[in-house]
């Protein structure tokens, strides 16, 4: 699920046609549903989510009007938010009589679509799925109506089913090869692993070239915090974005997993990312072993186009060439400001510090001399940040997590490529993990991965006869 802020207003609607009919909905969304709708109506009980809990509606001279009242609370609601509906007849001038006193207990009226803009906004729709919901309902004939429906109901998210049985599939037959007998499961061999693996790759790159590039979503700018180790990018990270959790040590390396944290500034609200250090290939670094050079790997693979580079450096003791190369062409056509961090170590005037162009780097990169130990030049590379940052564009058809995902197994599937399969299973068996693991917390899932490995085990061989 998308983190993004949910609104703090709470939105009311009718949700069926407008005229006379059997049923009519009113559909509450927000932070306040729950409490507004126990103060408009006189419920039997409290209300429990995805339970039918009968109310009453007390009309004009104390008659009293029976409805039903269906409640889901948030996250786990089509908007994402605490979701109340009042089920009740179809008379239109009940249903707006109920609106009104909704509006009245202080709800907004909402804006057309603004229900399907708000489970866009909070990751329970993306964009394929909105579109289909549009065309479902401006629908002419019954084709067009099934085809619509079709595409809502597996068109925008057969991706990520068909990556998540693979991965499952995969999995399964990784720990029927490595922790079960061979009369058990038939002997597992590397035909069926590479089979599977294959089909785990085909996935992900399907996934990947739709999410590849991931525009900024809800007016969200991407900020990633990139350099070679112990440039101090995770103080820099912290002190960027107050209260996020993060790990900070004078050994190089600290960081393998990528940190994430919003910030809102001016106004804008800044994705910021901070990843392992960069080193090139050939570096001699002591500290940097297998695991973290596919840490890198994947960092980087999941950089979005459209994100603003801060390339931190350390003022003291900078980068070699070889690295700052490297530093360079990950950059690409991104935009880019150079960080001179631990300026606080250095006697010397920050602007008699040798820059961008001194470096080796791009000349055209602004450079901001910054010491995020001390707080020094913080709001200047804030106004670096803003000034050079893009401004905001559509949703893109793709989420986060599709990116994390596909980033997560394609590059290591690459690396050991040419490897002996036997030695590769851990690291494999690791990233497959991660990558079910992301797509189950973007569909707010409680699947635990190691019960539905042993379902795919016991269902596929006959262990224990």
């Amino acid at each position: 699920m998308s983190s993004a802020t949910a609104p703090t207003d709470t939105i009311v609607a009718p949700c069926t046609a407008a005229g006379v009919g059997q049923r009519a909905i009113v559909r509450l969304s927000g932070s306040k549903a729950r409490a507004l709708a126990s103060a408009t109506l006189s419920l039997a009980r409290e209300a429990e989510p995805g339970c039918v809990v009968p109310a009453v509606l007390q009309l004009a001279e104390g008659a009293p009007l029976p409805v039903e009242v269906l409640s889901w609370w948030a996250p786990r609601s089509l908007t994402g938010e605490d979701v109340v509906e009042v089920h009740l007849p179809g008379w239109p001038a009940v249903v707006t009589e109920l609106v009104r006193r909704f509006v009245a207990g202080g709800a907004r009226p909402a804006a057309r679509g603004e229900f399907a803009r708000r489970a866009l906004a909070l990751g329970k729709m993306d964009l394929p799925e909105v579109l289909a919901l549009r065309r479902l309902m401006e629908a002419a004939t019954a084709a067009d109506a099934a085809e619509a429906a079709q595409d809502l109901i597996h068109g925008a998210t057969a991706e990520r089913g068909h990556l998540r049985l693979a991965l499952l599939d995969a999995l399964a037959l990784i720990e029927a090869h490595v922790d079960f007998e061979e009369e058990d499961t038939e002997e597992v061999g590397e035909k069926e692993l590479l089979a599977a693996l294959d089909r785990v790759r085909k996935c992900a790159e399907s996934m990947g070239k739709r999410a590849r590039v991931v525009p900024l979503r809800d007016g969200e700018t991407d900020v990633v915090l990139f350099g070679p180790p112990n440039a101090g990018k995770s103080l820099l990270f912290s002190v960027l974005c107050p209260g996020a959790r993060t790990t900070v040590s004078p050994v190089a390396g600290t960081t393998r997993d990528a940190l994430e944290a919003r910030v809102s500034r001016a106004g804008r609200t800044f994705r910021v990312l901070d990843g392992p250090g960069i080193v090139s290939d050939q570096s001699d670094v002591a500290t940097v072993d297998a695991v973290d050079r596919l840490a890198m790997q994947r960092f980087v693979a999941t950089l979005p186009s459209n994100a603003v580079m801060l390339l931190v450096d350390d003022a003291a003791s900078p980068a070699d060439q070889e690295t700052r190369s490297v530093l360079a062409d990950m950059v690409g056509s991104r935009r880019c400001v150079t960080v001179l961090n631990k300026m606080d170590l250095l006697q010397t005037d920050p602007s008699h510090v040798g820059g961008a162009g001194s470096s080796g780097l791009e000349d055209s990169w602004q450079t901001v001399h910054v010491s995020a130990l001390r707080t020094f030049g913080l709001e200047d590379l804030w106004e670096a940040i803003l000034a050079t940052s893009p401004t905001g564009s559509a949703p893109d058809l793709a989420s986060r997590a599709d990116v994390d995902a596909a980033s997560a197994i394609l590059p290591l599937l690459d690396s050991i490529a040419d490897l002996p399969l036997e030695g590769a299973l851990p690291l494999l068996s690791w990233a497959l993990r991660d990558a079910f693991r992301i797509l189950e917390e973007e569909d707010d899932r409680l699947l635990d991965v190691e019960e539905e490995i042993l379902d795919r085990i016991f269902a596929e061989f006959c262990v224990g006869k």
